[in-house]
């Protein structure tokens, strides 16, 4: 029996230590990852960081330091897909918005104006964040609507704040909607080869409409038989191997 409990406590101990080994991991992994980095071996920091992004580990640290990987490796989409990311989970870190915007900078093909306009907008806060503020707005304008009701003197003094919060709650619950409907119903490609050819149709042998370079970003419209067909900045539609792109929902 006390042999049976020693064994019990040793492999308690064991698994916690594996456990606390294990729960280390990512920040050594992390670090290592950073070194290799500032080593120049952008390669191997790429694939520590991917690593660690597929074991479950993400967050807007590792994204933009692998899109910083990328980007000194000279793959300006991979690196562009990264910043995208890591803007979703910080989208108000100055760095994380320069270095998605140097990286677009590079790329004549990139989005247009009115688009780069709508995404600064559309990306300034994370939908939760989106949520809650126009859940806390639309509450406050209920209430202030009950009093008005309840309170039949202080009704006319409140019509102005009435309806001021009125119109805030509607304001951020289009903005919130519009942000949605583009994160969960809009898809967008990332060029990340050197050079995509454009094609009119969805086959090897449809005739060749425009190349794209690394790092052009594009709205999918429509997905076969692994090609996507996509619409660029300038309003030209056609179809692209699939796994010449990275997609991704809409900022």
């Amino acid at each position: 029996m006390a042999k049976a409990k020693a064994w019990l406590l040793r492999l308690f101990l064991s698994l916690w230590v594996g456990f606390q080994v294990q729960a280390a991991d990512p920040s050594e992994t992390f670090d290592q990852a950073n070194k290799l980095y500032e080593e120049g071996k952008y390669a191997e920091a790429a694939g520590a960081y991917e690593k660690m992004i597929q074991e479950g580990n993400a967050s807007a640290a590792l994204y933009f330091n692998l899109g910083n990987t990328c980007f000194k490796n000279g793959q300006i989409g991979r690196a562009i897909v990264n910043y995208r990311l890591a803007k979703r989970l910080a989208p108000r870190d100055p760095d994380v918005r320069a270095n998605l915007q140097f990286a677009r900078d590079s790329v004549s093909s990139g989005s247009s104006a009115t688009n780069r306009w709508l995404q600064r907008w559309l990306g300034l806060m994370t939908l939760n964040e989106l949520t809650v503020l126009a859940g806390v707005a639309i509450w406050f304008w209920f209430l202030l609507l009950v009093l008005g009701e309840m309170r039949v003197e202080l009704k006319k003094s409140l019509q102005g704040y009435t309806a001021t919060v009125g119109v805030i709650s509607g304001l951020l619950a289009l903005w919130l909607g519009v942000a949605a409907e583009r994160r969960f119903h809009q898809t967008q490609a990332v060029i990340i080869v050197r050079e995509a050819v454009v094609r009119y149709g969805p086959l090897e042998e449809s005739q060749s409409f425009y190349t794209l370079r690394d790092g052009a970003e594009m709205a999918v419209l429509d997905r076969k038989d692994g090609w996507l067909q996509v619409i660029d900045a300038a309003k030209r539609t056609g179809w692209v191997q699939a796994r010449q792109v990275a997609s991704l929902s809409a900022d």
